[in-house]
């Protein structure tokens, strides 16, 4: 291995900084973090900060004099519900905030973990490319603040690499697996079309060993897909139920009423998926880490559908 790394991880208190977080201890390197909504613990490097308000220079614990190999920026607001403004001073603001932070620290390596959702309307369908239009106006909030937290970290000065993340399926993730185990336990999961469309995805049990060979390859300064597997939408789904030994019965498109309750991800990602799919290639991200992509040990994407079961 080489030298052990300074790293801060922000957003340690959710399953991708905390899976990312605990990959780089385990490997040995000096790994503070950051948390919100949790109180912090001491033994693991942990502070507990708002990154809505401006993070002060000895923040974490090393000296001021140290330079900061990288920061991995997951901080970040995912519910729908929660309103406009606290996500954007969230999501973006609290990026800005973290990239001051990083260049008084003279980082040499922000990373800032996105979305594939900054495609808008284009995270649906085949083959999604990096140079896929990025939104700007038109977009759920969430997409529109990671959006614009990609363009302060493109205009900061300090190397970068943005990590596009596609679903994340594992142990805590908040979002697709909720969505899906609730609809196989309820006997409301739905599909429209045969769901035989390629769907992209990253494990929780993948992130750590992928994040430490990008840090190893070094900065991008663009954006990367950042996913693990490529299964159809129905192949995913099917698994779910074997794993949560539910019988995998869906039914066709409701009336979209799920929208008037405030529920329009959930309904856009069942019926989006099953429609179109969500496939973004990763050959850029396979080219950037070079020779490191085929040394990354990856677990199997059915070993991470098992973990989101389990928890």
């Amino acid at each position: 291995m080489h030298r052990p790394l300074r790293v801060l991880v922000t957003g340690a208190d959710g399953c991708v900084g905390s899976a990312i977080a605990h990959h780089l201890r385990a490997a040995g390197h000096d790994v503070r973090a950051q948390v919100f909504g949790r109180a912090a613990d001491d033994a693991l490097g942990e502070v507990r900060a708002d990154l809505t308000r401006d993070v002060p220079n000895d923040a974490f614990g090393w000296e001021p004099n140290e330079p900061v190999d990288s920061v991995i920026h997951t901080a970040g607001v995912v519910d729908p519900r929660v309103p406009n403004a606290l996500m954007f001073a969230v999501n973006a603001g609290g990026t800005e905030k973290m990239l001051r932070w990083a260049a008084a620290r003279r980082c040499r390596h922000f990373v800032q973990i996105s979305s594939v959702s900054v495609y808008g309307a284009r995270a649906l369908g085949q083959d999604r490319h990096e140079d896929t239009h990025r939104i700007r106006f038109a977009a759920l909030a969430y997409a529109r603040s990671k959006a614009l937290a990609e363009r302060h970290v493109e205009r900061a000065e300090v190397p970068y690499t943005l990590l596009r993340l596609p679903m994340v399926i594992g142990r805590g993730d908040v979002f697709t697996s909720p969505v899906v185990l609730g609809g196989l336990r309820a006997g409301t999961l739905f599909m429209s079309g045969a769901g035989d469309v390629r769907t992209s995805m990253i494990g929780v049990n993948n992130l750590g060993a992928l994040t430490a060979a990008l840090l190893e390859a070094g900065p991008a300064n663009a954006p990367l897909n950042f996913a693990d597997h490529h299964v159809t939408w129905r192949e995913l789904l099917a698994e779910y139920a074997r794993a949560a030994d539910l019988p995998f019965s869906v039914r066709r498109p409701p009336l979209p009423m799920d929208i008037l309750r405030g529920r329009a991800s959930e309904y856009f990602l069942l019926y989006g998926m099953s429609r179109f799919g969500g496939h973004f290639p990763t050959g850029r991200l396979m080219a950037h880490l070079g020779r490191r992509s085929s040394e990354v040990h990856r677990g199997d994407w059915r070993d991470a559908v098992r973990d989101a079961v389990a928890s």
